[in-house]
């Protein structure tokens, strides 16, 4: 019966609503009206949501994920400093048919690229608009929740305990900027680490060497003078700290660069298999 009723619905359409025709090939009717209900917020968003890969960089997030089929691929800014952007392909996803941006004062999408046949119709303009919208809304909580989870298992697990042995450093507790920056370096280190294998050789040494050796050996060297020699040597320490610090920041820039590649690649070969008809408008961009 449920068939028969939403066949006799697609027929209806087809007859009262003949502009629907254009875009069915991109989207069925069954999602429109989804999204529509979604809209309305009688509908929840992440209804059938399949995430298929979350890439964290430092400034933003990147989003793949496909609902009812249609596929969106969402930029998350973690700062104010991008915009977030969603980007709708076909279904199945052959063709780029928009991208929406969300401007960084005012919270509302406004499409910078749009098929013809969504720009004919303003209903359909809008639903695409406004579900890009509730979309984006889901994702920035999906995001946020599940980084705070990672935190707390982090937190919880304390990783740093056992890859970073030797690195308890008693003369920083009682300098509270330093022992903050020191903190922040441990946290920092141990991402790195956990990435080993995406490190070159010549990487992979020496950040083992100064976890396990470089590191522990310095501070068991600094623990072992006098308290008036680590007064008259805290600008030692602050030298090392510091040389370790853009260590790890050349490691994390090196990092974020390879996402970035592999993120361009991607969209490249997007654009190259499915989007010939618009690669004039992508050149532009």
């Amino acid at each position: 019966m449920e068939n028969l009723f939403s066949s006799t619905l697609e027929n209806l359409e087809r007859t009262f609503m003949p502009h629907t025709s254009e875009y069915q090939r991109y989207i069925d009717f069954h999602t429109m009206r989804d999204m529509k209900q979604a809209i309305k917020r009688n509908r929840l968003a992440y209804f059938d949501l399949d995430i298929k890969e979350l890439v964290e960089m430092d400034n933003r997030y990147i989003v793949d994920v496909f609902w009812n089929g249609v596929f969106f691929t969402a930029v998350l800014p973690t700062s104010d400093t991008f915009r977030g952007t969603i980007e709708v392909y076909g279904k199945p996803p052959k063709t780029l048919l928009g991208r929406f941006e969300m401007g960084e004062e005012e919270k509302v999408f406004f499409p910078t690229f749009l098929k013809e046949e969504f720009t004919r119709r303003k209903g359909l303009r809008d639903t695409l608009i406004d579900f890009s919208k509730v979309l984006f809304s889901y994702l920035d909580s999906y995001v946020e929740k599940n980084t705070k989870k990672s935190r707390e298992e982090t937190t919880s697990e304390h990783p740093e305990e056992t890859m970073l042995e030797g690195w308890d450093f008693p003369f920083l507790e009682n300098h509270p900027d330093l022992h903050k920056e020191w903190t922040s370096l441990k946290k920092r280190t141990v991402k790195q680490f956990s990435r080993m294998e995406e490190l070159d050789i010549e990487e992979q040494y020496a950040l083992e060497t100064m976890v396990e050796k470089d590191v522990p050996d310095f501070i068991d060297s600094f623990q072992r003078l006098s308290d008036i020699n680590k007064g008259m040597r805290k600008s030692e320490l602050v030298e090392t700290m510091y040389d370790l610090d853009k260590f790890i920041e050349t490691l994390e820039r090196k990092e974020e660069e390879s996402r970035t590649m592999n993120f361009a690649r991607s969209k490249g070969i997007i654009a190259s298999k499915y989007n010939k008809e618009d690669e004039s408008f992508l050149s532009r961009k």
